[in-house]
């Protein structure tokens, strides 16, 4: 099955889970979502 990814983002949405990852208060699979979607490189 193809990966599907949005074609639009809410800015504001986008905005609050960034800061949510930040202080570690998202969700494993959002995060992932965030990571995939911003090319955000883990930490380990």
């Amino acid at each position: 099955m193809p990966r599907r990814f949005p074609e639009w983002v809410n800015t504001e949405v986008l905005v609050k889970a960034i800061k949510m990852r930040e202080e570690g208060n998202l969700s494993k699979q959002l995060n992932l979502w965030i990571e995939n979607l911003l090319e955000i490189e883990k930490n380990n």
